[in-house]
């Protein structure tokens, strides 16, 4: 498989993706993350400022990809990630409220003690998600969304259609 076609089946939410994979494709992007604020970072252009949103926008992409596959491996369905990001929401609104009236304005100053507690305790919730994506068990065998993931730690969407069994030739 080429390395486009290899960004292509990473992009394409269908399918599932073990934790060998996940990791895989986590360190590619937090590497092409920090490469793209290195480079936006050290130029004045706008041009280049506007490719590394591009690039984020895509990592964005291929991470939500990945997270869909994920859960498809634990068996679980992709719109746990809309849900996931509607309690975040709900969350981060309680918290920030919450830390406002405990804390006072000093919540709202970038670098106070006040303002990395509240980060902190905002980060809660998605760190945790991450810690049980990457290290929950996936489903052995084929699921309903697709077989078990090869060695390269995903499973085609293909393997998700209605196939004939090739010993018996009954409907699976």
């Amino acid at each position: 498989m080429s390395f486009i076609q290899q960004v292509l089946e990473v992009a394409n939410p269908r399918g599932r993706c073990n934790r060998k994979a996940l990791l895989g494709i986590a360190l590619a992007l937090l590497s092409i993350q920090a490469l793209a604020v290195l480079v936006h970072w050290l130029s004045q252009s706008p041009i280049v400022h506007t490719a590394a949103t591009v690039v984020e926008l895509g990592c964005l992409w291929i991470a939500t990809s990945a997270a869909i596959k994920r859960l498809h491996d634990l068996g679980r369905t992709g719109w746990w990630v809309p849900g996931f990001l509607l309690a975040l929401f709900v969350w981060t609104l309680l918290v920030s409220f919450g830390s406002f009236l405990t804390m006072g304005d000093a919540v709202t100053q970038i670098g106070s003690p006040q303002f990395i507690i509240h980060v902190c305790v905002v980060m809660v919730p998605p760190v945790a998600a991450t810690i049980w994506l990457h290290f929950a068990p996936g489903n052995p065998g084929r699921n309903k969304y697709g077989p078990e993931p090869d060695e390269t730690g995903l499973a085609s969407p293909q393997g998700n259609l209605i196939h004939r069994d090739s010993i018996n030739g009954q409907i699976a």
